[in-house]
């Protein structure tokens, strides 16, 4: 008798619904996955039963309202494993850049809103526990596939601390900053085979910052570069929370 078929459901809180929708992209695969997991709500495939227990719960978008909070704190009640899906999920993502404004526009923004939003946008591990990150705008196929059989094989992914570069030397790329483009790659999660950077576009941060990224070493480069102030700030916050304005509050 073969493994009984994983439960699971597919969320979205603020988003494109870009990383739901590039499941399908899997073209030949997402048959396949049906043989292991039974996808038993999604409101892009109309999948509308009941509530019940999953077995894991995938959620993208990032949260914006209270409504979203509560949502969300219902889906981890009922689920065994809740994995945050893109960048939307794990960082903020593009709703995220918001938080980034200057607080006049934001109160602007907040007093035109039709549903009064929180005050700034968060990531789902503000609010609940988080089992596994898929990081990217969108998420990598191959990553999806192999973190969901995984947990198939009740084994937890774990994230590996790595940058872009690593992936960058494995593709036999030229470094983009040795060629004067301001390149995130030294400070963002590797897992996505370095794809911008193989494309000659420049990685702008989509799979989030590591932990021990040296932002000021990179911001001096950039200044060396002659790149300006505003284009820095822009290319750090364009997906994720300002990380200079973070250490201006730890060292006040």
């Amino acid at each position: 008798m073969g493994k009984k078929k994983l439960k699971a459901g597919l969320f979205s809180m603020t988003c494109c619904e870009g990383c739901v929708f590039a499941l399908f992209e899997l073209n030949q695969m997402f048959p396949k996955i049906l043989d292991f997991v039974e996808i038993v709500e999604s409101r892009v495939l109309r999948e509308t039963n009941p509530e019940q227990e999953l077995d894991i719960a995938f959620v993208e978008g990032a949260i914006v309202s209270r409504g979203e909070i509560e949502k969300l704190e219902k889906i981890r009640e009922r689920t065994k494993f809740l994995v945050a899906l893109g960048a939307c999920a794990t960082i903020a993502g593009i709703p995220g850049q918001r938080n980034a404004l200057p607080e006049k526009i934001q109160a602007q923004l907040q007093s035109k809103a039709i549903k009064k939003p929180l005050d700034s946008v968060h990531k789902l591990s503000d609010f609940v526990k988080v089992d596994f990150e898929l990081q990217g705008c969108s998420i990598s196929h191959s990553e999806f596939l192999r973190v969901l059989l995984q947990f198939y094989h009740k084994f937890i992914p774990r994230l590996e601390d790595i940058p872009v570069c690593k992936e960058c030397k494995e593709n036999q790329n030229q470094c983009l900053l040795l060629k004067g483009i301001p390149c995130l790659g030294p400070v963002t999660y590797a897992g996505c085979d370095a794809l911008c950077p193989t494309q000659n576009a420049q990685c702008i941060g989509c799979r989030g910052f590591t932990k021990d990224a040296n932002f000021e070493s990179l911001r001096d480069l950039f200044r060396e570069m002659n790149v300006s102030e505003q284009e820095i700030k822009n290319l750090f916050t364009y997906f994720n929370a300002d990380p200079f304005k973070k250490e201006a509050k730890n060292n006040a």
